[in-house]
């Protein structure tokens, strides 16, 4: 009766899921990033933050569409693609002045690189759920750490280690929504 009712959804589904946006130049269709939590019953959309510069749960802007291109997870606010932002992880540096292994999660209009010294560009994923297929594709950077939702503003940081940076945080899932 699940294998049954799985593949019909699936038959539903996949008009919708084959139109989904594809921006001119993307490498992969245009998808929203939701996020998912234990820390919360809410499942929400990734937006631009208040500055424009950063990823945030808080606000009641559009949400960010994301997509890859060449190997690098881009993001824009319109259908057109443009303006496009680089998204990468805003460190900085700790007391001992080695670069933090923590950072929020923020965008650079076009191909500028950051003047932030501890600025990465990590390698951005999507790994598929194997638990619940129905969800979509998990972001994951480089493989290692996790995303968290932190502070008053939501504001979305990653994480290599769980303990690292602000402490007022609650972990999140981002996962994908396709564009349509």
């Amino acid at each position: 009766m699940m294998k049954s009712l799985a593949t019909l959804l699936f038959l539903a589904l996949a008009p919708v899921i084959s139109l989904a946006l594809v921006l001119p130049n993307a490498d992969t269709p245009s998808f929203y990033l939701i996020a998912v939590s234990l820390g919360t019953s809410a499942v929400r959309p990734v937006r631009f933050d208040s500055t424009g510069s950063g990823a945030s749960l808080g606000g009641n802007g559009f949400p960010v569409q994301y997509y890859f291109y060449q190997g690098q997870l881009r993001s824009t606010h319109e259908r057109s693609g443009d303006p496009n932002y680089r998204v990468y992880v805003n460190s900085g540096f700790t007391n001992s002045g080695s670069c933090a292994t923590y950072g929020t999660l923020g965008y650079l209009q076009g191909n500028y690189i950051s003047s932030n010294k501890c600025a990465s560009y990590p390698n951005f994923q999507l790994q598929a759920n194997q638990q619940n297929s129905q969800l979509g594709s998990r972001l994951t950077a480089n493989y290692v750490g996790g995303f968290f939702s932190c502070g008053s503003d939501e504001q979305i940081v990653y994480k290599q280690n769980e303990w690292d940076g602000p402490s007022n945080c609650y972990p999140v899932d981002l996962y994908t929504v396709p564009v349509v």
